[in-house]
Order: C-alpha cells, then structure tokens, then sequence
C-alpha cells in the first residue's frame, strides 16, 4: 500500500509542472525537400508515413500515407504543376476549379463553399467534403494555393468518413511547414 502511494506522489509531483509551449517538445518530423518539386514537405516520423513521388506529363505529386495497421487509414498529397500560375484576382475562381476537379474525381458534388486559408508561404482556399469511392465514405480535405509568383500546390488529406479530426494534427504540422526551395 505504501509504494502505491509513493507512486501516486512521484506521478502528482511530475504532472505538476507547468507544461508551456515553449517547453513542450515537438514530434520528430521527416523533412523531404524534394527539388523536382521545388517544394519542402514534411512528414510524420513516428510511425513513418510511407511516401512516394510520381510524374506525370504536367505535374509531380508527393503522396504520403500511414503505415499499415495505423487507424485511421489516411493519405496526405502534395500536387504542383509547374507550369501553372495565377493571378491574385484568379485565384478563387481556379480553386472552385480544382475542387470540381476533385469533386470529379471522387464522383461526388463538388463544395459549395471555399475558405480562405494560409499554410506556410502558401495562401489560397480551402475545402472538404465527402465522398464514397468504392463504397467507402471518406472526408476530403483539398487546399489550393500559392506564393505569388510560384506554381499552384493543390494539397489534399483523405480518410474515412468522420475521422478527419483524428489526423487533423498531422495534417496541421504538415501543412503549415511547407514552403518552396528557392
């Protein structure tokens, strides 16, 4: 009973300290700086998210996804065309255009409503929304943006339907550290 209690009080004693954000130490980090891209993209080290990188006739697109038997299932992508730039007065009528796209894509209804949203150097619009490819409902959520002057970065997260909360932090710490190269 003793050492029960001594164990109660070494865990009070270590919980009582004041944890800031300033003395909290973040998750270790994968830093990809992948210069076919001309992008910095970071992923999860713990468990490793396994990536890849595939080319196209007009695009690159990094893909991140969790390793098996991590739940729940998702994937993070990273697509730039480096041909394709916008206008600042463009570019919410070429995000509507890549969530049609997307829509397309996962055949469901495309968003009716974009949000602004900034993630690094990037600033652009943002959406989610829900889909069913082959008869499993998912969340989608698609950011398209930019750092004037650069090519556009469509990123995308999809998991299962109602889970987006449970890798919104991966997501957060992926999104808000990428930036271009140069």
């Amino acid at each position: 009973m003793r050492r029960a209690a001594l164990l109660i009080a070494a865990l009070c004693a270590i919980s009582s300290k004041e944890v800031t954000a300033e003395t909290r130490v973040g998750r270790p980090m994968i830093i990809h700086r992948l210069s076919e891209m001309n992008l910095e993209i970071w992923t999860e080290q713990d468990p490793e998210w396994q990536t890849s990188l595939r080319k196209s006739v007009s695009a690159l697109t990094f893909t991140a996804e969790t390793p098996a038997l991590v739940y729940p299932p998702a994937q993070m992508s990273w697509t730039i065309a480096p041909r394709l730039k916008f206008e600042p007065a463009e570019l919410e009528d070429a995000a509507r255009g890549v969530m049609y796209q997307m829509a397309l894509h996962y055949r469901t209804l495309p968003p009716q409503e974009l949000t602004p949203a900034q993630y690094g150097e990037l600033s652009g619009y943002e959406a989610t929304f829900q889909a069913e490819p082959h008869h499993i409902p998912i969340d989608v959520r698609v950011f398209f943006g930019h750092r004037e002057g650069m090519p556009m970065v469509v990123m995308q997260a999809v998991t299962l339907k109602g889970k987006l909360a449970h890798v919104a932090e991966h997501v957060r710490r992926s999104w808000t550290h990428l930036r271009y190269l140069d």
